[in-house]
């Protein structure tokens, strides 16, 4: 069985950054309680480890965070995930007299900031993205009026802009296929609309290296990541769709040697959020499964 590394994979510059803010964090208020509203990253092995150093991670999808937030002690320290958080939650953490410590990647930073160009120009947006994904969340709420959110095609023709100028942009970790298709149809019914293609660089690459995947010489390809995980899942689907049999993972514990009889060659990737060492040891795992009859 030969064992193909599928490359770039894993973990992005903006999970790095992230990951190395929070644990900073704990170094810089020792004396402080940290929580962690929602997930830094969508990687629950991530979130254990920087709950294991200390950090209280709330993530109830029954309260807002809003609320959430109401319920932190003043003088506490409140990290804000890497995918965004909503304005609104941000400033009445501020004004509860809690110490904010944003995380968000570069990605969706640069993302917002365009957005914000945008409506200060007086245009629409349209928003390519999933609902309920924090960073959606996090960047309609800019402009909760003026921006307006797509994820499928269905949801385009129902549309109904009056204003002229409008302006098309994306979560960061979409499918570049799917991204594509419906850019195109926001393009038929509103032609004069300005588009900028946010799907992250570490998304893009990723997504490309999958595509890239011959699947006459691919029998079997694991993805290494979190069911939460957005870039994750668009790999999953982008490699099925490809006609590769995939499957998702979260460490190398969860391979079922019945998935691997008759496989000849066997893939591995990983979504942006699942670190090196997760990734290793599946990697290492298949290795050494090579010359075993399975």
């Amino acid at each position: 069985m030969n064992v193909i590394k599928v490359t770039p994979r894993g973990f992005c510059l903006g999970v790095v950054i992230s990951i190395k803010m929070a644990k900073d964090t704990v170094k810089m208020y020792p004396d402080k309680k940290i929580y962690m509203i929602g997930l830094l990253v969508h990687n629950k092995i991530i979130v254990e480890e920087l709950e294991q150093l200390g950090i209280i991670a709330i993530d109830d999808w029954k309260k807002s965070r809003l609320d959430i937030i109401k319920t932190i002690p003043k003088g506490s320290v409140v990290i804000f995930s890497a995918h965004g958080t909503d304005l609104k939650v941000v400033e009445l953490a501020k004004q509860l007299g809690l110490i904010v410590v944003d995380t968000k990647c570069e990605w969706v930073l640069e993302t917002e900031n365009i957005m914000k160009k945008y409506l200060n120009l007086g245009f629409d947006i349209i928003f390519i993205g999933k609902h309920f994904h924090p960073e959606t969340i996090a960047l309609t709420s800019l402009d909760e009026k003026r921006t307006h959110l797509v994820t499928n095609i269905e949801e385009v023709e129902n549309l109904d802009i009056k204003n002229k100028d409008i302006f098309i942009t994306n979560q960061t970790t979409l499918s570049i296929l799917d991204t594509d298709i419906i850019y195109k149809k926001i393009k038929e019914k509103y032609e004069n609309a300005i588009f900028k293609n946010d799907i992250c660089e570490a998304t893009l690459v990723r997504q490309q290296a999958v595509l890239d995947l011959d699947p006459e010489k691919v029998d079997l390809l694991y993805v290494v990541g979190d069911e939460r995980s957005n870039n994750t899942l668009k790999l999953v689907e982008l490699s099925t769709n490809k006609g590769i049999k995939t499957i998702r993972i979260n460490r190398k514990e969860e391979i079922d040697l019945n998935d691997l009889k008759g496989i000849q060659n066997v893939a591995v990737t990983a979504g942006a959020s699942t670190s090196s060492i997760i990734q290793n040891q599946t990697i290492k795992y298949l290795e050494e499964l090579k010359n075993e009859t399975i």
